[in-house]
This record gives C-alpha cells, sequence and structure tokens, in this order.
C-alpha cells in the first residue's frame, strides 16, 4: 500500500544529511545521493518509551527488523530503516514515503487477537496516534506486525485486516468497523493519554461513546494505510526462518561465497538492537531532521541520528567470512587509483626501495583507498575508525623502522629492510583491536603507504620531500 488522502499535503523533509554509521554520525556533507528523499515522519519528536519490555521483547523486534533490513539487501525500493522511531522502527522507501511498524509478539496461550485487544494492547491506537502526529500525510504507511492470528467473525479483527489498505479485499461493512474502532480507540484514550485521540466522557457501555465529529471519517483513512500482518514468525522459529529465507537467497543473489550465515545474521540482528538502546535525547532527533538548512542544529544530534539508522552499507559491513582471505580489490568493479603518491615514491626512493617493489606499493595503496571508500559510512565517526587504524598501523610501521635501523651497519640506508619488515609484521591479526571491517593484510600495508604518502613516517631518515621535487 503507497498512501492515503490527507487533509494536508505530504509533510516535504531532507534527510540527506541523516548519518548512517555504526557508532558513526551524519553530516550535512553527506546530502545528495539516494538518501535524500523527504520523510513525513520525521517531522514530530518520538514518544518515551516506558522501558518496561522485556529483553526477549526487544529481540523479537530487531529481528522482525531485520526482515525489512535483509530485503534491503536484494530491494532497491527500501532506502533504509530507522530503528525505534515513532514506532518499533520505520521502513524509508526511496519513492518518498515511509511506513511506520508496530511490532506485537503475542505468546500461543492467548490466543487469536480480538478487535478490542488489538485496539488496546496491540498498538492500533498508538498507529493512529502517530499517524495523526505526523499530520495524516500522503506518504505515511503504517504496519502493525504480529506472530499472533487475528480473530474471525463479524467485527473481530480478522475481518478488520481485510478491510485495510488502500484496495481492501473486503469493502462491505467499512463504515460501521470504522465506527468500532473508533470506540475501541476512544476507550482506550480513558486510561491512555493519546494527544490525537479525542477525550470524552467515560460511559459503562461501549456503544454509549458519543463519537466526535469527524473521528470515523478519519479512521476510515487511517485504515486505508494500513496493514496488519501476521507474516513475522513465532519467536523460536524467526531467526531460522530470517537466515534460511531471506539472508541465504540475499547472499546468492549477491554472489558472495565463504560467508558465515549465522555469523552474519547475529552481527545485523545486534546491530539493530544497538540502535534500538539509543536514547540519547530522542526527543530533539525528529526536530534536527524536519529542519532542511539543519544549522541550528549540533554535531552531537547528527550522530544520534545516525546510530538509529541502517542502510544497505551498514549491512554489508555486518557480512561474515568463513574465510580469512578478503580480495585485495573488490570484485566486479574497476580499480580505481588512489591520487596522490609523489611523496611516497620519492620516500622509497631515498629508502632505495627497488622499483618493481615501490610499484606494488603504489597498487596496494590503491587497494585500500578502494576498500575504505566502499566501506566508509559517509559518517564524522569514519574519521575515529580511520583514526584509531592508523594509530595503530603507525605504531608497527615505527616498530618496523627501529628493528630495521637495528640491523643495518651504522649510517646506512634500511628502508628495503623497513619495507621487508613491514610485509612480514603488519597482519591484521597483529593488530591491537579489531579493525571496523573486514580487511587484509594487503589493505594495511596499503594504508601504511598512505600514511607515508601524507608525510606521517619515512623509511630513510627524514628529509624535506616538496625541495627534494624542486
Amino acid at each position: 500500500m503507497r498512501s492515503c488522502k490527507p487533509e494536508r499535503g505530504t509533510l516535504m523533509v531532507d534527510t540527506a544529511g541523516v548519518g548512517q554509521g555504526d557508532e558513526g554520525v551524519g553530516t550535512p556533507s553527506d546530502a545528495g545521493g539516494p538518501h535524500g528523499a523527504a520523510h513525513t515522519l520525521f517531522d514530530l519528536a518520538p514518544e518515551e518509551d516506558s522501558g518496561s519490555d522485556t529483553l526477549g521483547r526487544y529481540r523479537y523486534q530487531a529481528e522482525v527488523a531485520a526482515r525489512d533490513c535483509l530485503a534491503m539487501l536484494t530491494q532497491e525500493a527500501i532506502d533504509f530503516v530507522v530503528c525505534e522511531w515513532h514506532e518499533d522502527f520505520v521502513v524509508a522507501w526511496t519513492d518518498g514515503s515511509v511506513e511506520l511498524v508496530s511490532v506485537k509478539h503475542r505468546e500461543g496461550t492467548r490466543g487469536p487477537w480480538t478487535l478490542p485487544e488489538l485496539c488496546k494492547d496491540g498498538g492500533l491506537t498508538h498507529l493512529f496516534d502517530r499517524w495523526c502526529a505526523c499530520e495524516c500525510a500522503d506518504n505515511v504507511r503504517l504496519r502493525l506486525a504480529t506472530n499472533a492470528a487475528l480473530k474471525p467473525g463479524k467485527g473481530n479483527a480478522g475481518v478488520l485486516a481485510r478491510m485495510c489498505g488502500p484496495e481492501p479485499e473486503l469493502t462491505s461493512g467499512l463504515n460501521t468497523m470504522a465506527e468500532d474502532v473508533a470506540r475501541q480507540m476512544l476507550k482506550v484514550r480513558w486510561k491512555q493519554p493519546y494527544p490525537n485521540v479525542p477525550g470524552t466522557p467515560e460511559v459503562r457501555k461501549l456503544t454509549d461513546i458519543q463519537i466526535p465529529e469527524g473521528f470515523v471519517a478519519k479512521v476510515v483513512r487511517f485504515l486505508a494505510v494500513l496493514e496488519i500482518s501476521c507474516k513475522p514468525p513465532e519467536r523460536e522459529s524467526i531467526t531460522d526462518v530470517n537466515i534460511q529465507r531471506l539472508l541465504a537467497p540475499a547472499v546468492e543473489h549477491l554472489q558472495l561465497a565463504h560467508v558465515d550465515l549465522e555469523a552474519t545474521y547475529r552481527g545485523i540482528v545486534d546491530r539493530i538492537e544497538r540502535a534500538n538502546r539509543d536514547e540519547s535525547d530522542r526527543a530533539q532527533l525528529a526536530v534536527y531532521i524536519a529542519d532542511p538548512s539543519r544549522s541550528r542544529h549540533s554535531t552531537q544530534i547528527q550522530q544520534r541520528v545516525g546510530r538509529r539508522r541502517i542502510t544497505r552499507e551498514i549491512l554489508h559491513q555486518q557480512i561474515a567470512y568463513t574465510t580469512a582471505r578478503l580480495p585485495t580489490f573488490p570484485r566486479g568493479k574497476a580499480p580505481v587509483a588512489a591520487p596522490g603518491g609523489a611523496k611516497l615514491r620519492r620516500k622509497l626512493r631515498r629508502g632505495l626501495v627497488p622499483a618493481d617493489e615501490a610499484a606494488f606499493a603504489e597498487r596496494l595503496r590503491s587497494a585500500w583507498y578502494t576498500t575504505w571508500s566502499e566501506r566508509r559510512s559517509g559518517l564524522a565517526g569514519d574519521e575515529t575508525d580511520l583514526l584509531n587504524l592508523s594509530t595503530d598501523v603507525l605504531e608497527m610501521a615505527f616498530e618496523c623502522r627501529r628493528h630495521a635501523r637495528a640491523q643495518v651497519p651504522e649510517g646506512s640506508e634500511f628502508g628495503i629492510k623497513m619495507n621487508d619488515l613491514l610485509a612480514e609484521r603488519l597482519k591484521v591479526e597483529a593488530l591491537p583491536s579489531p579493525p571496523p571491517f573486514q580487511l587484509n593484510n594487503q589493505h594495511l600495508r596499503g594504508l601504511a603507504y598512505q600514511l607515508c604518502d601524507e608525510c606521517l613516517f619515512f623509511f630513510s631518515e627524514t628529509f624535506d620531500v616538496d625541495e627534494e621535487a624542486s
């Protein structure tokens, strides 16, 4: 389902600057690209959660969100997913629409959902309230995802589900159903303070509730953008189902080899759970996204937005391989020559490194450049990841230089020996902390050569590289 007939038009919101990294941030420089669509719900600050949900519920919620995230690997129509925003998660589509998703797990002992339960405990009233808060805009869709069945029979939850969506399976009796849903929501409002559900006097009989003018018509429009889905598997089986029916086909579609499916799935769900747990100043996040200029909002807010967002790039970062061997250049893409390199060539020449090894150093530097360009998330947190990795590589480069100096006669050039030691000792497994994404040893050497090109170390005694060029 795609849209409804709104009282007002679509709320245009620029999300091009929203971040997307693991612990990273988004910056205004991220503008452009496929993530610049307009999304209505980000105009409103999310409500705070009560915090009373169990860890099992959060894990199940993350695994249901993982189903949409895994679909991102094969479906270009999904742009990104934002966790714990207004609802349990939000799917942002490349056509500019968004889908608020509420996840409700129900134990089998409780039986199928009835209409009153769906409105009260099933989150239907909460979805309605969030939709109203988004001004009922025509690019907002809604989904109630539950593992439980819906009770059949006239006027019950099973019939309601068949009346939902822009092209409902059942239209006969829609207004009557909308009146029933309206009264159930008004009853829920007596005990729960939903700001977008009108308050009415409490009465003994449901049929005695006086429905405010226009409220039923609004519920009808609400049902036109709602999907009630019973597709999520049970808690006990959702992991296996997601791996076999979603992740495995996605890996095959992407033509990836040597993928550890279980480790990859765990990484994706854990990443979603981290996004779910980020509760820092939630009320300010939507305000940041709703402001197209974003000039009034701090980098800190951008960071918090970024930590909630799951993109294809983030999913690719979670892919775990059964072999430590990673292609030096990404398969299926033309190699890209890294910019610069003149200073590295001068330093290797001064260190008497043979020309063929110097040319290989340039190739490895390009391999690092290509890999970093592919793997970086585009967030400010990338700089921290790069700084940490560069610091580890530099420390090992300096260690290799000390050992190289000690192994050649005093006053002799040590560049050849230092380059040999780099190849011998600069290994992924030797790093003091894991790299931010999968790398092989040649990528690390490529980073070392890049740092050398940036004049952070030499293969000889220091000299004025610019003066030698002239």
